[in-house]
């Protein structure tokens, strides 16, 4: 049940950092969240917090580490590999030494093994934290790809490291060949298990899929289970867990023309969940860090004021020492290193030709780039409390310099980087998306409202499509008090008043139906100030005719349906001015709802035309017209006395024809060019969800006998 209420809590720290983030965009997402994890840490739950890295590494890393192994293919491995070595391997082992030498000649008291050990933690990268701090900036490709390809495989190193370091602190001893022996063997083994267990993964799914009739609760499953289950089985055999979730990811992605071969809803559903799943696992990422900080904290409070500065001192130097390392090794990166002139053309340097104007800077924007994550501080507070049957030597001091690091890494990149790099420009922007979207949607709305008669059906089609603005607008009440809305209501209400009173009205009805629909009309709208009255008004007027039928009921015994049948019955056949009078209503009532049919193909004429004329006119903010539709219909309903909500069924063809509507006009904008590609693709998606979800559910209702 704990385990429920942390998993829930952390979702709602998630849920609350999204809120936050509209409020304030500036602010990097990375620091909101660990802003929000610190205010967690003092919930219940979260108290004295510390950060369980066996836990983390498995239900956190491992599938975020499969959802970006997914995204790379064997050929860039295969390309990069030499770059990925030098990035991931020798530049971490030197970056390592180098740190460790540097810590172990400051802090004097401290063992060279366990300067490694610090150094080892420190290591491991963060390409997320970067993504994070760099939203909004244009990130150089080679960069970007090098940050990324480096991240992938670097937490291997460092972790491989850590458990050489810790085995020299527990046995005194080092041998240079066994050490390369067991990095070898972790390494290389952990990306063998992932690749064989990918590969059987991946023939399993395509088998379940020839042969199950429902494959989505077989398949998903198993891809959801699949970096939990590849993770424990390297971490038993001795491998490296993250290699093999990152190979197997990678062996997904090469197998994706087999897996094509699955169903269309698997694969839609699968990336919708795994691309939702990583969202969220990455926002938890520093939500714990936020959380773990307190932890922190109080063990500086142990150590006090002059050991927690003498420890940040160290913290300052190291990451300026890691900083220059990378920039330095950035700038050895040449394109004349490559052995070939064929691999200079195919293969580029990520940092381009040294004497490229660009090359430093790219260099640059590297090393500032080499943030520190929650790996890091995962592998700060896996440290045991004791090694070699004695208390681990500095153990706090370790994990306080761990967290000083990342926290420098973070805090420097989302300064320099936004203001360094040159703003990312969008093919488009949100409100162009939205400006298009309002535009295709009333096109489509106006077509199909061409194209069917039944007032209904009409209706029904139309807030269907106008449900993919995502806008609610029909639900606003703030929005219906805008001036476009209550002058269009007044000037709909006049139409309906000028109708009415048309020739074609006063030949065909009498006087007393035009007069008291006339008055009706005027009473609901009230000059079209206040739509359909007040509530309170409505409220106390119900409840007076209430009292006043209750009691005539009870003094005359027409309390049943069968009594009241009874006496009106009784009277009609005794009152022959009652019974004229029910029939000169009953007349009435007939021509007034013939009437009011008439006023409904009139103002949806009337709203069609103006919509058409806005369209025409490149007007996209027409959200007022629907809500005018949708409280004419509310009108048009009390007329007819009908208050049940029955959706009318609209046949499948009719949403079809609806949609493609939808479609011929963001083709149209591509081919006017008023429609960029990349947004055209998003508009497409949309609709293409919007009529599956349609569709499902006529079919759902038609099973149920709808």
């Amino acid at each position: 049940m704990e385990t429920l209420y942390t998993l829930s809590l952390l979702l709602i720290g998630v849920i609350a950092t999204n809120i936050i983030k509209d409020f304030i965009p500036k602010i990097p997402e990375a620091f909101i969240l660990i802003i929000v994890g610190v205010a967690m840490s003092f919930t219940p739950i979260f108290n004295n917090f510390e950060l369980e890295p066996e836990f983390f590494m498995l239900m956190i890393i491992a599938p975020i580490m499969f959802i970006d192994g997914q995204k790379q293919s064997f050929s860039k491995i295969k390309k990069r590999f030499g770059g990925i070595w030098t990035l991931s391997v020798v530049l971490a082992v030197v970056t390592a030494l180098v740190v460790g030498m540097i810590t172990n000649h400051v802090e004097v008291a401290w063992t060279l093994p366990l300067a490694i050990t610090l150094a080892a933690i420190v290591t491991p990268t963060d390409a997320v934290a970067v993504k994070s701090l760099t939203a909004g900036t244009d990130m150089p490709e080679g960069v970007g790809e090098a940050l990324e390809l480096e991240s992938l495989f670097n937490d291997a190193t460092g972790l491989v490291m850590l458990d050489l370091s810790l085995s020299v602190l527990s046995k005194g001893t080092f041998s240079v060949l066994n050490g390369l022996e067991h990095f070898f063997f972790v390494a290389f083994g952990g990306v063998v298990i992932g690749t064989i267990s990918g590969l059987l993964i991946v023939a399993l799914r395509v088998n379940l899929q020839q042969r199950a009739s429902n494959p989505e609760t077989t398949i998903i499953p198993i891809s959801l289970l699949t970096p939990f289950a590849v993770y424990l089985l390297a971490e038993h055999l001795g491998t490296s867990g993250i290699l093999a979730v990152v190979a197997t990811g990678m062996v997904h992605n090469w197998e994706s023309s087999r897996l094509r071969l699955t169903s269309t809803s698997v694969q839609l559903t699968s990336r919708t969940i795994w691309g939702t799943i990583a969202d969220v696992l990455n926002d938890i990422v520093f939500l714990i860090l936020g959380i773990s900080l307190p932890t922190v904290w109080s063990a500086m409070t142990k150590i006090g004021v002059s050991g927690t500065l003498q420890l940040a001192a160290l913290s300052l130097l190291i990451y300026v020492v890691m900083l220059v390392l990378r920039y330095f090794w950035a700038l050895r990166d040449d394109d004349r290193n490559n052995r070939s002139r064929r691999h200079r053309q195919t293969l580029p340097s990520f940092f381009g030709d040294r004497n490229d104007q660009n090359h430093r800077f790219y260099a640059q924007i590297f090393a500032i780039s080499g943030v520190h994550g929650t790996v890091t501080l995962a592998m700060a507070f896996s440290l045991p409390y004791q090694i070699g049957g004695r208390a681990f030597p500095y153990r706090e001091e370790l994990i306080i310099v761990a967290t000083i690091v990342i926290l420098l890494s973070m805090l420097i990149s989302a300064i320099v980087l936004p203001l360094s790099l040159p703003k990312k420009v969008e093919a488009y922007s949100d409100s162009d998306l939205i400006h298009i979207r309002d535009k295709m949607v009333d096109y489509a709305s106006l077509k199909i409202l061409d194209t069917v008669t039944d007032h209904s059906t009409r209706e029904v089609l139309s807030a269907q499509l106008q449900s993919q603005k995502n806008k609610l607008f029909m639900m606003d009440d703030r929005k219906r008090q805008s001036s476009e809305f209550i002058d269009l209501i007044a000037d709909t209400q006049d139409f309906m008043i000028a109708y009415v009173h048309g020739d074609y009205a006063s030949a065909t009805y009498s006087l007393t139906t035009i007069n008291a629909y006339t008055k009706i009309l005027t009473y609901s709208f009230n000059n079209g100030q206040k739509p359909m009255g007040h509530f309170s008004h409505h409220l106390k007027h119900t409840l007076k005719r209430f009292m006043r039928q209750s009691a005539w009921h009870l003094a005359n015994g027409a309390i049943t349906k069968a009594q009241r049948d009874r006496i009106r019955k009784t009277k009609l056949a005794s009152d022959p001015k009652f019974a004229e009078s029910v029939e000169k209503w009953t007349n009435t009532r007939k021509e007034m709802l013939r009437l009011n049919e008439d006023v409904i193909t009139a103002t949806d004429k009337h709203l069609d035309d103006l919509l058409r004329e806005r369209l025409d006119n490149k007007q996209s903010d027409n959200d007022y017209i629907y809500m005018t539709r949708e409280t004419m219909n509310r009108f048009f309903s009390a007329i007819k006395r009908d208050y049940r909500q029955q959706t009318t069924q609209v046949d499948n063809s009719l949403y079809i024809q609806a949609f493609q509507f939808e479609y011929d006009f963001v083709q149209q904008g591509v081919t006017d060019g008023f429609i960029p590609t990349s947004m055209a693709s998003v508009l497409y998606t949309e609709i293409n969800q919007a009529q599956t979800l349609q569709l499902q559910e006529n079919n759902q209702f038609d099973a149920i006998g709808g």
